[in-house]
């Protein structure tokens, strides 16, 4: 009986007290994106938040590897010029990245930052065909 009630309370305690959350400090977003690629002259890869919540734009950026020329890590922000930090991403919001020569064969991630603790987590990702 004495086993039960404290597992029961550890388990509250862990819910209540939010002690699961990665310590990421604010709540990460729960949004979904997709991709749409167009192999061109440059390659174009627009990403299109499909639903969920919105998200500020100087929160979210894309790490690119295996492309050529424009590997590393891009804000949002830096992507689109229009967009400031403050800029609400929301359903049916498009970024066109286009800052690589080649996609052929590249990995794209879109992260979310923490404002609170600098923490990032994946939101997305897409691997070139």
């Amino acid at each position: 009986m004495v086993a039960i009630t404290v597992l029961l309370a550890a388990t509250a305690a862990t819910f209540f007290l939010d002690f699961g959350s990665g310590n990421l400090g604010q709540n990460a977003p729960q949004a979904a994106f997709s991709f749409d690629y167009d192999a061109g002259s440059p390659d174009s890869l627009t990403i299109e938040h499909r639903s969920g919540d919105s998200v500020q734009a100087g929160h979210l950026y894309i790490t690119v590897s295996g492309a050529s020329g424009a590997n590393g890590q891009h804000d949002f922000t830096s992507i689109d010029g229009t967009l400031a930090d403050s800029s609400k991403i929301t359903a049916g919001s498009q970024v066109t990245f286009s800052g690589a020569s080649d996609l052929s064969d590249a990995t794209v991630t879109l992260n979310w930052k923490s404002p609170d603790s600098g923490k990032s987590i994946q939101l997305a990702s897409w691997e070139a065909p």
